[in-house]
C-alpha cells in the first residue's frame, strides 16, 4: 500500500486526502468485485443443488427444505419477547448524540441461540445445529423503548407508542416452530449401531468392575473380590445388558445431522422462499458490480486526469 501512495504521488504535490481517497477507491472497487462474483457464485449454487429429502439425502454438502421445530424436552424462548421458537437472534442498542447534533446507535447486548432444533420434511427428520450458520428470518423486528430491556408483547400499545421515540433499540429475530426453513450444509447420519454388540458388552463390563456397588451385587461370598465363577456372573449380566441396549439402540433408527461445512462452503439457514433468495443474491450481485464499476471509472479518472494536473 505505501508503496503504491508513493507511485501516486512521485514528483507531484498533491492533496494528501485526496491520494488517500483514490486508494480508498482502488480498494472498494476490488471489494465489489469480489462480492459480486461471490454472491454469483452463491446464487448458481443454490440454483443448481437439487433439494434433497431427509429420508434419501446422501452424506455431504446437501440442499433440505422442511418444518422447524424445538428439540423434544427442550423448549426455547427469545431473551426479548419471550416468543416461542426454534432460533432467535436479539440486539439491544443505546442512542449516543454527540455535540453536534449527529446520532449512532452503541450495541449494548446482543447474541444468537446455538441450541440444536429439528428439521421434518414429513420422510424424515434431521438435527440442526445452527452454529456458524449464516441465519435468514423472514420474523425481524425492531422496536424502541426507555429501558434497556424491553418490555414484551403483552405490553399494551399504547405504552409501546409512548415510548417509540427513547433511547434504546431493540432488534429479534426468529424462526418459528413449524415455519418452512431453507438449508444448506453437511449433512451426517450417525448409525446408533456404529459399536458393535461385543464392544458395547466390554465397555459394560469395564464400567462395572468399576462401580463399588456393581461389585458387591456380584460378590456373593462378601470378600472383597470377585472370583472366576462371580465374575462371569457380571460378564454373563453385562451382556443381557448390552443386547437389551443394542436392540434399543437399533430401533431408535439413524440420527442425521446439519451443520457448517469444514471446507467452508456456504452454511445457510433461512425462512425466506429458495426463489426469492436467489433472485435477492442476484440483486445484490448486480448492485456490487455496478457500485464496482462506478468506482472503478472515478478511480480511472482521478489517476490520468486529476492527478497528472496537480502542479509538482
Amino acid at each position: 500500500m505505501q508503496d503504491f501512495l508513493r507511485s501516486l504521488t512521485e514528483g507531484v504535490s498533491l492533496n494528501p486526502e485526496l491520494s488517500v481517497f483514490t486508494v480508498i477507491l482502488g480498494v472498494m472497487t476490488l471489494f465489489g468485485m469480489y462480492a459480486f462474483l461471490r454472491m454469483q457464485a452463491r446464487r448458481r449454487l443454490m440454483e443448481d443443488m437439487p433439494t434433497s429429502r431427509i429420508r434419501s439425502a446422501s452424506q455431504g454438502y446437501v440442499e433440505l427444505e422442511g418444518r422447524a421445530r424445538p428439540m423434544e424436552g427442550l423448549p426455547l424462548v427469545s431473551p426479548l419477547t419471550r416468543s416461542e421458537c426454534a432460533w432467535y437472534r436479539y440486539r439491544i442498542e443505546e442512542k449516543d448524540t454527540d455535540s453536534k447534533g449527529n446520532t449512532r446507535w452503541n450495541t449494548l447486548e446482543s447474541g444468537r441461540s446455538s441450541q440444536l432444533f429439528i428439521l421434518d420434511d414429513d420422510t424424515g427428520e434431521c438435527v440442526v445445529d445452527p452454529e456458524d450458520a449464516e441465519v435468514d428470518p423472514v420474523h425481524k423486528r425492531v422496536w424502541y423503548g426507555a429501558m434497556r430491556h424491553p418490555l414484551t408483547q403483552a405490553s399494551s400499545s399504547f405504552v409501546k407508542d409512548l415510548l417509540s421515540s427513547s433511547d434504546y433499540r431493540y432488534t429479534e429475530e426468529l424462526i418459528l416452530p413449524g415455519e418452512r426453513v431453507y438449508a444448506l450444509g453437511l449433512f451426517v447420519s450417525h448409525d446408533p449401531l456404529h459399536v458393535s454388540l461385543n464392544d458395547r458388552t466390554r465397555d459394560t463390563v469395564i464400567a462395572w468392575k468399576n462401580d463399588p456397588d456393581k461389585l458387591r451385587a456380584f460378590d456373593h461370598d462378601g470378600d472383597g473380590k470377585l472370583d472366576a465363577h462371580e465374575f462371569d456372573a457380571l460378564r454373563e449380566t453385562a451382556r443381557k445388558h448390552a443386547e437389551a441396549d443394542h436392540r434399543v439402540q437399533a430401533a431408535a433408527g439413524q440420527t442425521h445431522i446439519l451443520r457448517a461445512d469444514p471446507h467452508g462452503r456456504p452454511y445457510v439457514l433461512s425462512t425466506h422462499d429458495q426463489h426469492k433468495l436467489a433472485a435477492r443474491l442476484r440483486l445484490r450481485a448486480w448492485l456490487s458490480l455496478a457500485a464496482a464499476l462506478g468506482g472503478l471509472g472515478l478511480f480511472v479518472h482521478l489517476i490520468t486526469h486529476v492527478l497528472p494536473m496537480t502542479p509538482s
